[in-house]
C-alpha cells in the first residue's frame, strides 16, 4: 500500500526529498534519535499537509519553491505558505549538515566570509548575536541576495526565499530541532553546528553556482 507521503506526491507534483544521509550518519555531534524524529514527526508532516493544501487550493502541479511564492502573495493562503515554507525550511537544513563538517570553510564561500565580515571569527559572533535577536522559535540562513552575503534569521514558519534569497546554509532554531541532544542550550546546538556540522562545500557549490549565472534559488 503507498503511504501517505507517496499518495500526497503523486496527486500534487511534490516530492519529498531523500535525506543526504542516514539518520547516525551525524552522531555524536547529532544523535540519530534527534534526526530520526525531527524528519519523521516534522519534516514529513509539514510536507504532507503541504500536499493536501496544494490539491485543494489548485496549486498542486507547482514546484514547492513556486508554491512558496504564490502562496506569499495571497494572504487566503497563509496555512498552506506556512506549511511549505517548514517543509522547504528543512530540506535547506538537511543539505546543510555533514558528517566532519563545521569549522573555518575554505574555497568561495570562505573568501566572501572574510571580505564581508573581516574574519571567520567575527562571522561565528555575528551567526550566533543574529540567534540571539530571534525570540521564540525560528530559522537562521547565510543567504546570497544583490551580489552580498546576508546572515538572516526568520521568524517561525517563514523563510527567506520569499524575499528572493538564495540559501547558502540554514540552521532550524525551532526547539525540536536540538532539544533532545542540547536541552534548552540553544548556544551549544549553534556552537555544534558552527564547529561539527556546517556543510561548507555545498554552500561553496550554491555560492559558485550564483555567481556561474546557473542558480536563481535554492531548490
Amino acid at each position: 500500500m503507498d503511504t501517505a507521503q507517496e499518495q500526497g506526491a503523486r496527486a500534487t507534483g511534490l516530492a519529498l526529498p531523500e535525506m543526504p544521509f542516514d539518520f547516525g550518519d551525524l552522531e555524536p555531534a547529532m544523535s540519530r534519535d534527534a534526526v530520526a524524529l525531527h524528519f519523521s514527526r516534522h519534516h514529513a508532516d509539514h510536507f504532507d499537509r503541504t500536499c493536501a493544501l496544494a490539491r485543494g487550493a489548485s496549486l498542486d502541479q507547482l514546484r514547492l519553491d513556486e508554491l512558496i511564492v504564490a502562496a506569499a502573495r495571497a494572504p487566503r493562503l497563509r496555512t498552506l505558505y506556512r506549511h511549505a515554507a517548514e517543509a522547504w525550511n528543512h530540506d535547506c537544513f538537511w543539505k546543510s549538515l555533514r558528517d566532519g563538517g563545521g569549522g573555518r570553510p575554505g574555497g568561495l564561500i570562505g573568501e566572501v566570509i572574510d571580505a564581508r565580515y573581516g574574519s571567520y571569527e567575527r562571522f561565528v559572533r555575528r551567526f550566533h548575536g543574529a540567534a540571539a535577536t530571534l525570540f521564540g522559535n525560528g530559522w537562521l540562513w547565510l543567504t546570497w541576495k544583490d551580489s552580498r552575503i546576508r546572515i538572516v534569521a526568520t521568524a517561525a514558519g517563514d523563510t527567506p526565499l520569499a524575499r528572493g534569497h538564495t540559501v547558502l546554509l540554514a540552521l532550524d532554531l525551532w526547539e525540536h530541532a536540538y532539544y533532545l541532544d542540547h536541552g534548552n542550550r540553544r548556544g551549544a546546538y549553534i556552537r555544534s553546528f558552527l564547529d561539527e556540522l556546517a556543510n561548507w562545500a555545498h554552500a561553496d557549490r550554491v555560492l559558485r553556482g550564483v555567481a556561474a549565472g546557473a542558480v536563481k534559488s535554492y531548490t
